[in-house]
């Protein structure tokens, strides 16, 4: 499927990592896109694996599900449609993939790798700033919807063993 510049030119101002982009920056962004169409059942990315791209669901649907390892059970998350994007923690950190995803019905996905991004940050630094400034916004919301359900989790479960300790020590 090719891109259609006039659609997404209208689209992606609508989604929160491309609000308040300049038309140039937003034409350049394009620029850098793939399409990519799926089909009910095909997976976008794995657990555990490496991962250097985004998506962003142009229509159709895709489910995100994570694994307690070790152990055969997936947990579903989320349900992602038409604006909505994932795979971003990978353009901001080295770690793998932390969930799978999974097509439910016939979608098309947008993809921005880590590549296009640091072309973005050579071509037009105000654009790459506010891409990124988009991005943290997001994860702090997503941070804080999660902070949410734990704390209702914990109030549930009613014991310490609900606290949530660092992984790491500095």
């Amino acid at each position: 499927m090719p891109k259609d510049v006039a659609d997404l030119l209208t689209f992606l101002p609508t989604i929160a990592l491309f609000g308040g982009l300049e038309q140039k920056t937003l034409e350049k962004i394009i620029s850098m896109m793939t399409v990519k169409e799926l089909q009910a059942g095909d997976e976008v990315c794995k657990q555990g694996d490496p991962g250097r791209t985004m998506f962003v669901v142009r229509s159709g649907e895709a489910v995100v599900y994570r694994q307690s390892l070790p152990g055969p059970r997936r947990t579903k998350l989320i349900r992602m449609g038409a604006g909505e994007f994932f795979g971003e923690m990978t353009l901001i950190d080295v770690m793998k993939r932390s969930a799978t995803v999974q097509i439910e019905k016939p979608t098309v996905l947008l993809v921005l790798g880590n590549k296009e991004l640091y072309r973005l940050y050579n071509e037009d630094v105000a654009g790459y700033v506010m891409v990124l400034q988009n991005l943290c916004r997001e994860l702090s919301r997503r941070l804080r919807t999660t902070n949410q359900k734990l704390t209702v989790l914990a109030e549930e479960a009613g014991d310490e063993s609900t606290l949530i300790r660092p992984a790491f020590k500095r």
